[in-house]
């Protein structure tokens, strides 16, 4: 071991925690709740040999801060923090070393995880923030390692920051042009598992291995039978621990990337090169962060900033505590980096200098109890077509990580997830889904062709209502979780993007490519404003109106399962109107149609009960002197009236 006099000791005036990187020396922070002060240790790089102990001066502030200032070559070394006999990596650390490899096991050494030093300088060269508003966005919800982990994904760097570089030409085809990613900072994915004893009786029924309705098995919580076989084996090896594939959770380093998602040995250059070519082709980069509540607001704030001085992300998804996202929206970084929380309070909705954006449950559980039928909720569905407050940007979505993927959505009555190894009493109950008669994979040709519809009904009611659409990576080609609507603690193909799948749904994905292409062209269906529902300008019609069998008169009965939709372009800047009927019944059901100016007519343009959709426009028709037309059973038409 070296000696504690080669790594000379000055005086620091610095009082913040973490690391800083100065001419004359590291500035090393450290919290300790105890008497004494903490040890800082220092290792060689890339190994657990200890080359020094350098215990911090008693100069430790009121909250127990410590700091101290080393003069060491940063590039040489690691290192970690000691209070009495605990040994732990530094919470602020920028790189984490050891963590290379996803869901290997914790080593029993303390000194297998440490801090690394962030000491490589990289050129930005031109690269500039799309700074693109939330009207005009086109969100895509990813996990980075399963987006690109299959076999099939078409990328030699599989699950990694690069392999999601190399699908940037199949996003920009696709129309995307903001990327919301799942936890990219590092995180523990091996986790303690606390056993569960299991609940007296049987199974809950209809959950049976695999998720099959059948087969009403028994789980053991010691030997792991009734689960798949591979599952069975993989809890065997890790009985102590859990898989934590998504990374929520406490165990994390938030100013660090994560060390496994890279293809290289430097997270940090090969996150930075992937923002700056997805900032090249305009498209954004957004970050979720889960903090628990002993997480403080200044360490929140401090990590935000970091990511957005050093990495350039776009934005943040931040999923905390109440009085913490009150304090940050209110943060001066958010005047120029976009904020997205499951809600903000009015006050804070006032200041349109500010990027905020909330986005939950309600555009999607109202839409999803429409697309399958249920009464009682055109009334609901008509306001969040049309919700996007001013001051606050809104992020609509049909499903998210955590749940249902739209093909699950409209093949599975109930949830899957006895391979989870919590019995099926994990994942949410109400997921209003509906399998469209039959459970599961289906073989027949009138099932699969419904569900097909389903699918694009449900892309309709998203990518035509206003705010921001957030589409779940793999719903436009048909990918599928078996059921499954809480795979937490899976990495396999059960939760990888199934690739293989967008070469037998490309009936799906070139609806959806062609419907964001739509909504892109009309300024009507993504206005900077909610809709009025007033004629506020005297042009003759409002900007936004609703219609049933009767023009003029939304039908929001109880029974009522459709409404036709009426936008007139001019309030957007445009000069023709857009008719999007709606019909949710299990019947045929006959809409109304407005008298159009002078020389304008209605052509259909769209038609989700057709197997190409979109219909080219040199076969599109004029209706003439129509005055209604029949939409069929579960299906989506969308007519415009132009000259």
């Amino acid at each position: 071991m070296m000696s504690d006099r080669e790594f000379r000791v000055i005086a620091d005036s610095k009082n913040v925690p973490g690391i800083v990187i100065e001419k004359d020396g590291v500035h090393f922070g450290c919290f300790a709740a105890g008497e004494e002060p903490p040890t800082l240790i220092l290792y060689e790089k890339g190994t657990e040999r200890i080359v020094a102990r350098l215990p911090f001066p008693e100069n430790g502030t009121a909250g127990g801060l410590y700091t101290m200032k080393v003069q060491l070559q940063p590039e040489n070394y690691e290192y970690n923090f000691c209070e009495g006999d605990e040994v732990y990596t530094d919470q602020w650390a920028r790189l984490v070393s050891g963590r290379e490899e996803f869901g290997r096991r914790p080593e029993d050494s303390p000194h297998g995880v440490r801090g690394a030093f962030l000491v490589k300088e990289y050129d930005w060269g031109e690269d500039r923030l799309p700074q693109i508003p939330y009207d005009e966005a086109v969100m895509y919800h990813l996990h980075v390692r399963g987006f690109t982990k299959q076999r099939n994904s078409g990328t030699r760097k599989k699950g990694t920051f690069a392999g999601l570089c190399d699908k940037i030409p199949y996003l920009k085809q696709l129309g995307v042009n903001q990327l919301r990613l799942m936890p990219v900072y590092e995180f523990a994915e091996m986790v303690p598992k606390f056993p569960k004893e299991k609940p007296v009786g049987a199974v809950p029924a209809g959950a049976g291995a695999q998720g099959s309705p059948e087969s009403g098995s028994q789980v053991s919580a010691k030997t792991g039978a009734g689960l798949s076989p591979h599952v069975a084996e993989a809890m065997k090896s890790i009985e102590q621990y859990r898989m934590n594939y998504w990374g929520y959770g406490e165990d994390a380093y938030y100013f660090a990337p994560k060390a496994s998602y890279a293809s290289t040995k430097h997270p940090d250059v090969e996150f930075k090169d992937m923002v700056k070519a997805f900032h090249a082709e305009g498209i954004e980069v957004i970050l979720e962060f889960s903090f628990p509540d002993e997480v403080d607001i200044s360490r929140i704030g401090h990590c935000l900033s970091w990511w957005a001085t050093e990495y350039h992300v776009d934005g943040f998804g931040v999923m905390a505590r109440d009085s913490a996202v009150t304090e940050l929206a209110k943060l001066p970084l958010f005047r120029s980096r976009k904020l997205i929380c499951t809600w903000f309070p009015d006050v804070l909705k006032q200041d349109k200098n500010r990027l905020l954006a909330e986005s939950n449950d309600g555009f999607m559980n109202d839409c999803r109890r429409l697309l399958k039928g249920d009464e009682q909720v055109l009334r609901a569905f008509s306001y969040q077509l049309r919700c996007n407050p001013s001051g606050c940007g809104r992020v609509n979505y049909m499903t998210n990580h955590d749940g249902f993927t739209l093909m699950d959505l409209v093949s599975y009555d109930r949830k899957y997830n006895m391979d989870n190894g919590e019995y099926n009493r994990d994942g949410s109950d109400f997921n209003y889904s509906w399998n469209c008669g039959e459970e599961g994979p289906s073989r027949k040709r009138d099932i699969r062709a419904l569900r097909m519809r389903q699918r694009k009904n449900a892309f309709a009611m998203l990518l035509f209502s206003q705010g921001t659409p957030m589409l779940l990576a793999g719903d436009e080609f048909g990918n599928s979780q078996n059921g499954n609507n809480n795979p937490y603690c899976h990495d396999s193909e059960l939760t990888w993007t199934d690739w293989s799948a967008a070469r037998s749904n490309k009936e799906l994905s070139s609806f959806v490519q062609e419907a964001i292409a739509y909504r892109k062209a009309h300024k009507a269906l993504h206005q900077k404003s909610e809709p009025q529902c007033i004629d506020y300008r005297s042009i003759g019609y409002p900007d936004l109106s609703f219609h049933g069998e009767r023009a003029w008169y939304g039908d929001f009965e109880q029974m009522g399962r459709g409404l036709g939709c009426l936008y007139c372009g001019e309030y957007a800047g445009e000069d023709d109107f857009l008719y999007i009927a709606y019909n949710f019944n299990w019947i045929p059901q006959e809409f109304a149609l407005p008298l159009l100016p002078k020389n304008m007519s209605w052509r259909v343009v769209m038609d989700t009960s057709r197997k190409v959709s979109f219909i080219p426009r040199e076969e599109q028709t004029a209706l003439e002197d129509t005055k209604a037309f029949c939409v069929q059973a579960r299906t989506v038409v969308l007519l415009e009236g132009r000259r």
